[in-house]
């Protein structure tokens, strides 16, 4: 299996206690940073097997795919053509 590029040693996590939240933070495989906040309770469920459209439906596709690949918007448009 695949790591999910969120756990990967490219990404710092930092959790905040207080509002009980985790932050996925570095760059992109193309080297854009990147700030990616996340219900803590939800990051646990996604670790433990969910599917990362369930557990992160506030996340848009380009901010789901940076977390399981690290590939960003830009680059997968760049790669496979955008919507425009």
């Amino acid at each position: 299996m695949m790591t999910r590029y969120a756990f990967s040693d490219d990404v710092t996590r930092t959790v905040n206690e207080d509002d009980m939240t985790v932050t996925f933070s570095g760059k992109s495989t193309a080297g854009s940073p990147f700030s990616i906040t996340v219900q803590l309770s939800d990051a646990n469920e996604w670790i433990n097997g969910g599917l990362i459209q369930n557990c992160f439906p506030y996340l848009n596709a380009d901010e789901r795919e940076l977390l399981m690949t690290g590939v960003d918007g830009e680059t997968w448009d760049m790669w496979y053509g955008g919507n425009n």
